[in-house]
């Protein structure tokens, strides 16, 4: 594994999100950062996309960023540029413990885009 740490050159938040109820009942939602980080992005190409049948309305991306000891799951969101992305997979990039890869699809386009 060759990894230029200078790739890691995009700014994104791992966050979770709690479902409470305040004292009247309703639902409401915490946002917590667990995790802000250097990370590598890329997305899907058109062409990636084609070959594996996929709808070109889903916008798929990877983030690329250095382990951590601090858990990350499927149930968090990633937040880079204004954008939020559902976490669909996590890989411990070659096994190595050095890297992590989150696959990740776009929920929200937000003000960075």
């Amino acid at each position: 594994m060759n990894i230029d740490a200078g790739e890691l050159n995009k700014k994104i938040s791992i966050i979770s999100k709690i479902k409470t109820q305040d004292p009247d009942g309703y639902d409401t939602i915490t946002e917590n950062v667990v995790r802000s980080c250097w990370a590598k992005f890329t997305r899907t190409s058109g062409t990636e996309a084609a070959k594996a049948n996929a709808d070109f309305a889903d916008i798929k991306a990877r983030f690329l960023v250095r382990y951590s000891k601090t858990p990350v799951d499927r149930k968090m969101i990633v937040r880079y540029g204004g954008n939020d992305y559902e976490i669909v997979y996590i890989n411990d990039y070659e096994d190595s413990h050095e890297y992590i890869e989150i696959w990740c699809s776009l929920l929200t386009l937000g003000a960075g885009t």
